[in-house]
């Protein structure tokens, strides 16, 4: 994990870390809190490990000691003394795509990179929905002849995993509760829910992670 990741971690768990101490453990906000700290203590320890022997050991050091109010100030003297490293999503790993589908997904890839630099996690992940889309209906076509983009338009992720499993396209356990989790989560960031779906940098990482596994098994 790069170092300013680490940062990143620490930012969003001082952010849920409630400024009310007294709030009981039982009660959700005080559940939300004692998490956030879990949280921040496990990216200190990142945090001091990946400074160790540098110039910046220093500072990481009077950051693990701080109070959580004092700790964002010394944060950002922190991330203002990073050399930029390679940023993440700066390349995507080529995969033997079938023609016809080649340039939607690869732009699709391209845009779902720039979105994840930029912090823009929902968007990013309804692109992996939209990836996984693009495979599926393409290794079903490959598969039976058929092309349900004509035949079912509005066919979703489960629907057409059922379909593939009849035809006799092996997917395995494993790669289907990877496009069920996909789909899942595109779901809550697509449609308007009582509670606004924010995920975090890490859950964003984690389905562009499956997304990219699938499409290198579908054609392999």
């Amino acid at each position: 994990m790069s170092l300013r990741s680490i940062v990143n971690d620490i930012r969003d768990s001082l952010r849920n870390i409630s400024s009310d101490d007294s709030a009981l453990l039982t009660d959700f906000k005080g559940q939300k809190a004692q998490g956030a700290k879990m949280m921040l203590a496990g990216a200190l320890k990142r945090l001091i490990e990946a400074t160790r022997g540098s110039d910046l050991a220093a500072l990481s050091e009077r950051i693990a000691r701080s109070e959580p109010k004092d700790m964002m100030f010394l944060l950002e003297q922190l991330a203002g003394k990073i050399v930029d490293e390679t940023v993440e999503y700066e390349s995507m790993p080529s995969f033997r795509l079938p023609l016809d589908v080649q340039e939607v997904i690869n732009a699709d890839l391209s845009e779902l990179k720039a979105c994840m630099k930029a912090g823009c996690y929902r968007s990013a992940i309804i692109l992996c929905g939209r990836v996984m889309e693009t495979a599926l209906h393409r290794k079903y076509f490959e598969s039976t002849g058929q092309d349900l983009l004509e035949k079912a338009p509005g066919i979703g992720l489960g629907n057409l995993i059922a379909k593939l499993a009849e035809k006799g396209v092996i997917i395995d356990p494993g790669l289907g509760n990877q496009i069920h989790l996909i789909n899942q989560v595109r779901v809550f960031s697509v449609h308007t829910k009582q509670v606004a779906f924010a995920p975090s940098r890490m859950q964003s990482e984690a389905i562009v992670l499956y997304t990219l596994d699938i499409l290198e098994k579908l054609f392999k």
